[in-house]
């Protein structure tokens, strides 16, 4: 044999010793398992076609990303571990250097199918996805599956107390085409590790729920059959903090400022702005209320109706005060003064309840103003003409009494009729507005307190779904 051939011969089989790697005692229990005459991944893991695979799945939710109330679904963070038992998948750890555990993919073994109902996301309708993640297997045979999800659900918005709403979301985990007789799906207890919020929401507690639903004869010929379901609950509650302090509270003060224009005098200029400014800003808030509830909702919010009949007394307020000015400063006498019993209850009785200045009473103001000091010979005539400066520092009822002693007629014959009628306007226009300011005031003050009343009644949150809740 020649030197070049020898040299050929030893360095191949120095190669081929180099090349190969011995199998580590892990790698030994895979390729037995995977390697089996009879294993086939598509097949359940049961040596009886009669015997049921039991699949226990337990849910840890560590975050909520989003509840989107306009569109009715609730985007949360995850852990989930599945659990099940496959006998063919078994070993002696002895045979196997004492190896009891092994790490296999989704793909190469039987996981089950299970899939999310009431996913509004195509993405997230498999829990669990063959494509990715790993599972535990153990040498009795039994799997674990742990794999993280972020899952978009619908969630049903009731927002009938609004801000101080409950919101409970439901996850609906069933086994894919698998009926009870062959899978079995029973979810845990969930465990969340608080707090699980936002800058809105906090969770307030979660539950899980196991039952059969019977599934319709869509094949021909066969019995109707039950397919097992697991229903998650999680119920959260809005920290209302945030609205009332930019909506309730902004609203409540734009109504009072409203309605202390009727306390402002006719003749004051800024008192009809002032009220239309009120109404525009109660209607930037009913934008803010509608963009901020969901665009369509059969449970109107309790706080929507309250800015609703809010808004409409401030409206009401501008055309109120319109025709109060119109009152004191138009030129068309009141129809209503020709009645005797009218002109004594708004002239004289309800002024003296409001504590204003009666008719009579302006008369003798307005005919006190006219007076001229006199002559100091009149002594007599004198003594009862009160000084300009003594009536500006005293209050108007008393202003009149050192004219007492002149008879009320006898004054009220020096003023003509038209000057009369001025008065008698501007009389009805202040008792008036006093009146529409105090009927203003106890609707507002009674339209608060049903409010309250009505939110106090918040039962919490209910679900067909979730039977304690």
């Amino acid at each position: 044999m020649s030197t070049a051939a020898l040299f050929v011969i030893v360095f191949s089989r120095s190669i081929g010793t180099h090349g190969q790697f011995p199998l580590s005692e892990e790698s030994r229990v895979r390729s037995f398992l995977l390697n089996q005459a009879n294993y086939s991944s598509r097949d359940r893991p049961v040596f009886n076609s009669n015997d049921t695979v039991e699949v226990t799945l337990e849910l840890s939710l560590y975050a909520m990303i989003e509840l989107n109330e306009k569109n009715g679904f609730i985007t949360t963070a995850s852990w989930c571990t599945v659990v099940w038992n496959d006998p063919r998948l078994r070993w002696d750890p002895l045979d196997y250097g004492g190896v009891d555990l092994v790490i296999m993919y989704n793909d190469e073994i039987w996981t089950p199918k299970i899939q999310l109902s009431n996913s509004v996301s195509p993405e997230s309708v498999g829990v669990i996805s063959p494509d990715r993640g790993s599972v535990l297997l153990t040498s009795n045979g039994s799997v674990n599956l742990g794999t993280a999800l972020i899952v978009s659900t619908y969630c049903r918005i009731s927002i009938r107390y609004f801000p101080f709403d409950y919101q409970v979301c439901t996850f609906l985990l069933t086994p894919e085409n698998q009926f009870t007789n062959h899978v079995k799906l029973t979810i845990l207890e969930t465990v969340y590790q608080p707090p699980i919020a936002t800058n809105e929401w906090d969770l307030v507690d979660a539950s899980a729920y196991n039952s059969d639903f019977l599934v319709l004869d869509y094949l021909v010929n066969r019995p109707e059959l039950n397919v097992s379901m697991g229903t998650l609950c999680v119920r959260f509650k809005r920290d209302p903090r945030y609205y009332l302090l930019t909506l309730v509270l902004p609203s409540i003060l734009l109504s009072l400022l409203a309605f202390v224009t009727f306390l402002a005098p006719t003749d004051s200029g800024e008192r009809i702005s002032l009220g239309v400014s009120m109404v525009l800003g109660l209607t930037v808030f009913q934008l803010v209320v509608l963009d901020t509830l969901p665009a369509a909702s059969k449970d109107t919010p309790i706080l929507g109706k309250f800015l609703q009949i809010n808004f409409a007394l401030t409206c009401l307020a501008v055309p109120l005060s319109v025709g109060n000015i119109n009152i004191a400063y138009g030129d068309n006498k009141l129809p209503m003064m020709k009645w005797a019993w009218f002109r004594r209850m708004i002239l004289e009785t309800l002024p003296r309840r409001l504590e204003l200045p009666t008719y009579k009473e302006r008369v003798r103001m307005e005919s006190a103003i006219d007076v001229r000091p006199m002559s100091a010979a009149d002594d007599d005539t004198a003594a009862i003409q009160p000084s300009t400066l003594a009536m500006e520092r005293t209050p108007a009822r008393k202003q009149i009494q050192p004219i007492s002693i002149v008879s009320t007629g006898t004054v009220d014959e020096e003023l003509s009729p038209r000057e009369k009628a001025k008065l008698e306007a501007r009389t009805v226009a202040l008792v008036l507005d006093r009146m529409v300011y105090g009927c203003f005031l106890v609707a507002f003050i009674s339209l608060l307190v049903g409010m309250s009343v009505a939110l106090l009644q918040n039962p919490g949150a209910s679900s067909i779904e979730c039977p304690s809740i």
